[in-house]
């Protein structure tokens, strides 16, 4: 009888992240003890409103945070820590092994440069001896791969629509083949015909180029389409991870269950109800509340919640929720 083959190896493990911005009457915690595997080929969803964390998490990977910015912990790619590489070293390895699409084109790409232009540079910053007639093919076969007619290369990006110029930035993520693939909001400035489009766009390239990719998103229901794997952030912890189809239809953590029936899901007999708000807004990184810091808007909290701070802790197979009413397993 042959041995159970291995799991695979993460291509990307976050293990124990924190992250501090400098600020005017002292540091303010972002990214607070963040760990977390994403397997080769695996595309792993983080959900969470403004100001929980997620794009900054997603800068520390690649170490794209301003400088002054304090940052601990490990962020192990393909187990090399990327926060003690030597800036040549994460020079080399920024595009060609992991990149990152960024929300809002139009503060990404140079508006004064033409968009084959624009790839064309970062080919031959990292494949230097690759010929011209190559890289211009590259870029053909680039654009064509997001949906864009080649002959647009010579375009400037406000001819673009949004959606094209989304693409291209997709496109310009994947200029030099990286295994690893972080889209930091990348539909939330479109309309929800053109987000559909890109979110199918982005599933095919992770199935064809098999990418691992770490989608960030405030809109849950967005990731459960998507993603097998959600991680849920508030006040820069994870509260909640595990399958999507569990975590979306079965939350186990109440923020969770109020991210979840914030969006509706059309066309599914389960979900026919008026999406429901959630009062407050998510606490100031500077100050915290005591205990479990959502205990202020929970309408499940506890008389324990503002003197307990509970961790990740089981919640069923593959499942894990920081919270009391999640029986230790």
């Amino acid at each position: 009888m042959s041995a159970a083959p291995r799991p695979a190896a993460p291509l990307l493990a976050v293990r124990g992240l924190a992250v501090t911005y400098a600020g005017s009457g002292g540091g303010v915690p972002a990214v607070r003890g963040v760990s977390l595997d994403l397997a080769p080929g695996e595309t792993l969803g983080l959900a969470g409103e403004s100001g929980c964390g997620k794009s900054t998490l997603a800068g520390a990977i690649l170490r794209l945070l301003p400088r002054g910015t304090a940052v601990t912990g490990e962020v192990l790619l393909d187990g090399e820590d990327v926060l003690a590489m030597r800036p040549g070293r994460l020079r080399a390895v920024r595009w060609t092994e992991a990149s990152i699409v960024l929300q809002g084109a139009l503060h990404s790409l140079n508006p004064v440069q033409r968009i084959g232009a624009q790839i064309v540079e970062a080919i031959e910053l990292h494949e230097p001896r690759l010929g011209r007639g190559a890289v211009r093919a590259r870029v053909a076969e680039l654009l064509e791969l997001v949906g864009i007619p080649a002959d647009r290369a010579s375009d400037y990006p406000h001819r673009l629509s949004g959606g094209q110029r989304q693409r291209v930035l997709i496109a310009l993520a994947l200029a030099c083949r990286p295994r690893l693939l972080i889209a930091d909001e990348p539909t939330t400035a479109l309309d929800v015909m053109v987000q559909a489009q890109v979110l199918r766009l982005l599933a095919r390239l992770q199935e064809e180029l098999g990418l691992a990719v770490l989608f960030v998103t405030h809109d849950l229901s967005t990731l459960a389409a998507v993603c097998r794997r959600i991680a849920v952030m508030y006040a820069g912890r994870i509260v909640e991870e595990g399958p999507s189809d569990e975590v979306f239809r079965a939350p186990a953590h109440p923020y969770t269950r109020a991210l979840a029936a914030a969006f509706p899901v059309i066309g599914d007999p389960a979900f026919r109800r008026h999406p429901s708000g959630l009062p407050g807004d998510p606490p100031d990184p500077r100050e915290l509340p005591s205990g479990c810091p959502f205990h202020p808007r929970c309408p499940l909290a506890q008389p324990e919640c503002p003197d307990v701070d509970v961790r990740l802790r089981p919640a069923g197979a593959g499942r894990a929720a920081a919270c009391v009413l999640v029986e230790p397993a």
